[in-house]
Formats: C-alpha cells, structure tokens, sequence
C-alpha cells in the first residue's frame, strides 16, 4: 500500500501528512469507528514520521494509543513504535503486524 503525503517541516522532525485520509481508514477498518472518534488520536490535525509511513506501506497496524516520546516500556509486548505529532505534541504510536 502506498500513502499518498505531503512534508511538513515541524519543530521535531520533518514529517508527513496523509493526503488521502489512509491512515483513518486503517485504523477505524481496525479499531472501529467509535474508539477512533472517542480516542486522541486525531488523524486530521496529524503529521507522522517517515518511519510511520513506511510501516503503514509495509502493511503494519498502528494502535490507537499515544504514548509520551520519554515512554520506554513496550505497549502490550509490541516493540516497534513511531512517532506522530498532534497539536504540536510528539508521541509514540506502536505497531503490530497484520493478522
């Protein structure tokens, strides 16, 4: 799967922002509607890391959880994590493969 982006420059890291609302599909495909509308996870404010990308085109399945950046206990025995800044806040977004 390709993620169609635009960069944005931010003050963490140049980023990305999903320009076909892939990421939203994905995780309402995953979680549901209700729990990613309810959750802070907001897609339309959000600028993801190059490596967020790249495990979206891998065809990983991020959580719905933000983690802050200085967390580094694992989520539910899930290792890999990438970073997506909400509002002008970075967080740690981990991953698990596709069932």
């Amino acid at each position: 799967m390709t993620v169609r982006t635009r960069n944005k420059k931010t003050r963490f890291m140049n980023g990305n922002i999903d320009l076909d609302g892939v990421i939203l599909d994905i995780l309402v495909t995953e979680h549901g509607h209700s729990l990613v509308y309810s959750s802070d996870f907001d897609t339309d404010n959000a600028i993801y890391s190059d490596g967020f990308i790249s495990a979206i085109e891998e065809d990983k399945i991020p959580m719905l959880e933000l983690h802050p950046t200085d967390s580094h206990t694992y989520f539910n025995e899930l290792e890999e994590y990438h970073h997506v800044i909400i509002n002008d806040e970075c967080y740690n977004v981990y991953f698990k493969d596709a069932d």
